[in-house]
């Protein structure tokens, strides 16, 4: 556990989640660490969206408890959440005329004013981000005209 400790941002200890009765993951402790990549492998309905879901604190665990860098998920804000945690949801976004670049600069909410006007130290990150995933060149296009794979890409 120490090991785990050491290097882990995101823990579980002793997660079970589910829905009612059903039991998806039962007694789950373990740790994902800063640069890693890790890869959620399994079945449709196994838990994996859930797992996901619930360590962006958008579902609570049957039992046990999530840390990010040693504070528990449960105690956040959404707003300390959104600071740690990036989450590309599964579902579909389909919006008329929202624009890639106003989707990418809703990840910067977190850290602007109440107004959310976004700095010029916003917009670079959100210029960088697009840059990153290779939609620089979309950021003016409206999201409900990409493909799947564009959309994916830009959430």
């Amino acid at each position: 556990m120490a090991e785990m400790e050491r290097i882990s941002t995101i823990q579980l200890h002793g997660v079970t989640l589910g829905y009612g009765e059903r039991v998806l993951m039962a007694d789950a402790s373990v740790g994902f660490g800063w640069g890693e990549l890790t890869a959620l492998i399994g079945r449709n309905g196994t838990g994996k969206s859930t797992l996901l879901r619930t360590i962006a604190a958008l579902a609570k665990p049957q039992s046990g408890h999530i840390t990010i860098s040693g504070k528990d998920v449960a105690s956040l804000t959404m707003k300390q959440v959104a600071e740690n945690i990036a989450f590309v949801s599964t579902d579909d976004v389909r919006v008329q005329n929202l624009r890639v670049w106003d989707v990418v600069s809703l990840g910067r909410a977190p850290y602007t004013n109440w107004v959310g006007r976004l700095t010029e130290s916003d917009r670079a990150k959100v210029r960088e981000s697009l840059q990153l995933v290779g939609m620089a060149d979309f950021a003016e296009a409206a999201m409900d005209s990409l493909s799947d794979g564009e959309r994916q890409r830009v959430m």
